[in-house]
């Protein structure tokens, strides 16, 4: 009996040592399948963002035509312009294979979290009444940050959206995705030129949930027939294909700043930002090119692959604090936009994403404390738990 009890002791111990192995082998499964090129081009992307809202809040798209800091702005715009469609974009690349309505919970979970945070301070300084701070509470109400408003829009319809992608012949879904191009993106150009109006499709120049939704099947469409299927190239094919990117980057850059610049310098009746759209196509090909661009990327150091794995996961909410603090009246902000009004066009390039890889560490650093205390206090599980409860809910109502 006791030689029967040791055996079986041995095969449990033999069962878990292969499990374990297994658990390992599927880590390593799922390291070797991340791309920390896409992960790169999110954090690339928020810091680009950021650089579009110091322009904004900085007044520095404001500047006279004369002005010669003028062009040198305008073309750091068109550059950074594609920093909102990369983001959603990736939401595709990554996102089409999963769904859970407890990652929703607790975006609107950090949602609140800093808008409560943020309006307590302001609260606590004579700088927002009790009526703002009590809507705080509820900041999907308000449009305090359309991009999450609307992300969280899209991320209700996205098991709809993520079965058609998982499911649609790969000719029609082409099609879809080259008819969102043709009529949403050149289209629009056409009708801005010919009526002076945008398309009329409830897109809001791109400030929209359906426009995420747009890039979010682009997205898709990448992630599932071109980067799973990617064929390895020759290096000399490789280089020059490389090259070409970055060229349609540039090329969509210039083009769209000099359309900018020519269409101001003449007073046309057409808008001078034709070109510096989210619906833009020049905007959307810099997007993609720098997304065919980062996602051939082949990170194997660990240093570096640490420092993206630590930067990923606090991206998304860097928009959630730069943002509301650039809009509030706070004298540390307005002290940062004043210095930035003073910068001369000397290496002004340099300066502004400087200014914004400072800001995205500084918000990344403010998000890692707040992951912290999430941790302690277990939101994920609360959130996964408020999942189950609702699930069972609706099991309970027949309709």
């Amino acid at each position: 009996m006791e030689d029967d009890s040791i055996t079986q002791k041995i095969k449990l111990i033999k069962i878990e040592e292969e499990s374990s192995k297994g658990n390992k082998s599927k880590k390593k499964e799922k390291e070797i399948k991340r791309n920390y090129g896409i992960d790169l081009l999110r954090i690339f992307s928020m810091i680009n963002i950021i650089i579009l809202h110091i322009n904004l809040f900085g007044k520095q798209l404001n500047l006279n035509i004369n002005n010669p800091k003028y062009k040198s702005i305008w073309l750091l715009e068109t550059l950074a312009y594609w920093g909102v469609n990369g983001f959603g974009i990736i939401s595709g690349i990554v996102g089409y294979k999963r769904y859970k309505f407890s990652n929703l919970v607790y975006i609107w979970i950090q949602y609140c979290f800093y808008s409560v945070l943020i309006s307590l301070y302001l609260y606590n300084n004579n700088k927002m009444n009790l009526k703002s701070l009590i809507l705080s509470f509820f900041p999907l109400l308000i449009l305090r940050h359309w991009y999450v408003n609307a992300y969280f829009s899209m991320y209700l319809l996205l098991p709809f959206i993520n079965y058609g992608i998982m499911n649609l012949d790969r000719k029609i879904y082409k099609s879809i995705v080259l008819f969102f191009f043709l009529f949403y993106s050149v289209y629009n150009i056409i009708a801005i030129i010919l009526i002076k109006k945008n398309n009329y499709h409830f897109l809001n120049s791109g400030y929209s949930a359906f426009w995420l939704i747009i890039l979010y099947i682009i997205g898709g469409y990448y992630g599932k027939y071109i980067l799973e299927n990617k064929k390895s190239l020759s290096f000399l094919k490789d280089s020059f294909f490389i090259i070409i990117l970055i060229l349609i980057y540039l090329g969509s850059s210039f083009f769209s700043s000099e359309i900018n610049f020519i269409l101001l310098k003449k007073k046309s009746k057409i808008r001078n930002n034709l070109f510096i759209d989210y619906l833009s196509p020049t905007i959307l090909l810099q997007a993609i090119s720098l997304i065919i661009l980062f996602s051939r990327l082949n990170i194997k150091n660990k240093w570096i692959i640490k420092l993206i794995s630590f930067f990923t996961p606090l991206t998304f909410n860097i928009t959630l604090i730069h943002l509301r603090l650039f809009k509030e009246n706070i004298p540390i902000i307005n002290k940062f936009f004043r210095y930035v009004n003073k910068l001369n066009s000397h290496y002004i390039f340099f300066k502004i994403y400087g200014l914004g890889i400072m800001i995205y560490i500084i918000c990344a650093i403010m998000d890692y404390f707040r992951l912290l205390l999430f941790n302690l206090l277990r939101i994920k599980r609360i959130c996964i738990f408020i999942e189950k409860i609702y699930l069972l809910l609706l099991d309970k109502i027949n309709f």
